[in-house]
């Protein structure tokens, strides 16, 4: 699994959304975006690093290192455009519709051959029942979700199933595997969780996830672990 292009497939199935500021202890303290991530997974190395316009929302994320990319957003009411473009082209174009909630109602992505991937989501308040997936004007699938206190903890895909736990006594935060995820591959959210990922079973798959904090509460590292295979993540952020 790595995070810039994530092979698991949980990575099609759930978008999710980091928020543009992490939760203090106080109200006085400052509020502190995420700016760059570090992600090291065995040999290679790649940096991403991520900047917000006046409004407090992400603006552009730029990868660096084996698999270069810059993601561009713009908004426009309810409609969020992610643009998507490698060292030499435009790759892939986003078009977000985001509902009064704030979460995704529709998501397509059209490639550089033309190519579109259509997702639409419905929900129950602001807890997902389900989704689609229809690529290039095929077949049309459907991912079912189950909640338990306030966290996704199933999905199925006729067969393919997925489990989910949760370290109950840590609440979500930035620098959530599940955050992190939707951050680098999508911007918009369409899975809100109450606590802190800890792992997840698909098949035969299991991946687990540690966290590291500093003194003030933040996430600062994430060690994903796939069998014998890790992966660590360290994060940066922007206090004022």
């Amino acid at each position: 699994m790595k995070f810039i292009t994530t092979s698991m497939a949980v990575a099609t199935a759930f978008i999710f959304l980091i928020s543009p500021s992490c939760s203090k202890k106080s109200s006085s303290s400052p509020s502190c975006k995420l700016i760059t991530v570090i992600d090291q997974y065995g040999s290679t190395t790649n940096t991403i690093n991520i900047s917000y316009n006046n409004d407090g929302k992400i603006s552009t994320i730029q990868g660096t290192g084996s698999s270069p990319f810059k993601k561009v957003f713009t908004y426009s009411g309810n409609l969020m455009m992610i643009t998507t473009s490698n060292a030499s082209s435009v790759t892939a174009t986003d078009s977000v519709v985001l509902n009064s909630d704030g979460l995704i109602s529709y998501s397509m992505r059209k490639d550089a051959s033309n190519i579109k991937t259509v997702y639409t989501y419905t929900y129950s308040g602001s807890q997902l029942l389900k989704s689609t997936y229809q690529y290039n004007g095929g077949s049309i699938q459907t991912t079912t979700y189950t909640f338990t206190n306030g966290d996704l903890t199933g999905s199925a895909e006729g067969s393919n199933t997925a489990v989910y736990n949760y370290y109950t006594d840590k609440n979500s935060a930035d620098g959530d595997f599940l955050k992190l995820v939707q951050l680098l591959n999508y911007g918009g959210l369409y899975v809100k969780n109450a606590h802190l990922i800890k792992g997840f079973q698909q098949g035969s798959t299991v991946e687990n996830f540690n966290y590291t904090y500093d003194n003030t509460g933040k996430i600062t590292g994430l060690t994903a672990t796939t069998g014998s295979n890790i992966e660590n993540v360290t994060f940066q952020y922007n206090c004022n």
